[in-house]
This record gives C-alpha cells, structure tokens and sequence, in this order.
C-alpha cells in the first residue's frame, strides 16, 4: 500500500465532521462488546487514532475504526484522534485489513468486502491477495459465497451458521429450495453435521430427509433470537443490554433495559 500512516501525523478532529464509511466491511456492531468500549473511552479516551479520509471542506469520510468512532460519540466525546489518509482504493484494504486484525469479520462481512474491492475498485483476485495475504482462489471461493440469496444470507448471520453450512447451502441452486432448506436447518437447530447431510440429502433425492432432532438439545435459536431483539432495541435509542451465565442447571439469559 503507498500510504505509511506511521509517517503522518494524528490530528484531533470534531466527531460531527466525519462521516462513516459507505463501505465499512462489518455490518454489525455486538451491542455489549461496543458498551464495554464505551466506558474504556469515557474513562481513558481514544488511545488508538480512526483512520480518514479528507472529502471536502473540514468534511472527512470514516475508514477504519468504527467501533471507536460510535463510541466516542456514545462516550459524549466532541473530538476523535485521527490519521488522515488519502487513496480510495488503499483506503479501502486498510479498513478491511484493520477490521481483520482487530474485529474478527464474520466470512459473510469477509466476502462482501472482497466483491466490492474487486468490482468497485478493480482489483484482480490476484493483486487483492498480494496485498492482503492469503491465496487467489480463496478469495475467489469466498466471494462466491455472495450469490446466496440475501434472504439466506440473513439466516446465516442472524443464526450464526458456519461457513462450511454456508457452501453446503450455496450447491442449492434453485433459490426457493435454498430459502427453504436454512429454513429448516434454522428452525430447528440443527448441527453443522447434522445440517451438511440434511443438504447432501436433500440434493440427492429431492425430498426433504427425515431427520431426528431434539429441539430442546440446543438451544441457539432462543439465544440469537434474544440477542438481536436486544440490538434492535438499542439501535432505537434505549439502553439495553443481553447477558448469559452458565451454570450446573442449565443457561440462564437476562435483559437489562436502563431508565
């Protein structure tokens, strides 16, 4: 990349000036990991700068450090410590090498990013993967991962799929089936196995396979669904939390919502 952001200079810049970026690889932001930063910044501050980019007149666009952007502001901050850079195309491989360092993207968010450097950007699988790391036809079997059906992707996300469950759906090339198929593999809970073979099955015969399943052995579709009714509930202005402690019984799940 030819920005070296360790040669510029931090600048502190109003939080009202810059605006988040379009593109920003993660789309989801786990509500309680973002309050604990919170309370880190309003006690300590930012101790590592965002990234910009100049887009006008005292205007700067977002490039990497989002979670400390929306936290600052949750922290009451006026000003955020910033690095100032000024390549698009650099700018967007610096926000998703940052996000993959520190953020742990979901593959979904991974794929998306590829896609859009190398349709929007122009970039060859091969020049992405010199300048990321990692190999071209890993980037290239990542990407294929965004012709699922965005409805199927949703599942994905909002259950908490594997990967491997996701190119197991994605050999499902009639689009209803596909829906119908993470349906089912949601709905009721099955394992990664469980739901690989549901798939190999299903593709098999053409029949949907009769699967035992004990619904109550897992319990993962209650805990996602508590969790992004929780993020829901904050992204409307409302002080909420989702919490789960384990113990010899069983899991115990509490929602705190603040006056």
């Amino acid at each position: 990349m030819s920005d070296n952001n360790s040669n510029k200079s931090i600048r502190n810049i109003p939080l009202k000036a810059i605006r988040p970026n379009p593109g920003q690889p993660r789309k989801y932001f786990d509500p309680e990991a973002m309050d604990t930063l919170t309370r880190s910044i309003e006690r300590y501050g930012v101790l590592s700068p965002i990234t910009v980019r100049e887009c006008g007149d005292d205007e700067y666009v977002l490039i990497s450090g989002e979670r400390r952007y929306r936290a600052a502001y949750s922290a009451g901050l006026k000003t955020i410590p910033c690095i100032v850079t000024e390549n698009s195309t650099d700018c967007a491989i610096l926000s998703l090498l940052e996000n993959l360092q520190r953020e742990d993207l979901s593959f979904l968010e991974i794929a998306q990013s590829y896609k859009e450097l190398i349709k929007g950007k122009g970039l060859s699988s091969h020049e992405l993967s010199r300048k990321i790391g990692g190999k071209p036809f890993e980037i290239k079997e990542r990407m294929r991962l965004m012709m699922l059906d965005p409805i199927v992707r949703k599942y994905i996300r909002n259950f908490n799929l594997s990967e491997r469950e996701a190119r197991a759906l994605l050999r499902i090339h009639d689009r209803d089936t596909q829906i119908e198929a993470v349906r089912y593999i949601c709905e009721h809970s099955l394992s990664e196995n469980e739901a690989v073979s549901f798939i190999s099955e299903l593709l098999k015969t053409g029949h949907q396979p009769n699967i035992q399943i004990n619904k109550f052995k897992d319990i993962k579709i209650l805990k996602n669904t508590l969790a992004n009714a929780v993020g829901l509930i904050r992204q409307s202005g409302i002080d909420a939390e989702f919490n789960e402690k384990t113990y010899d019984w069983g899991e115990e799940f509490i929602i705190v919502i603040r006056n």
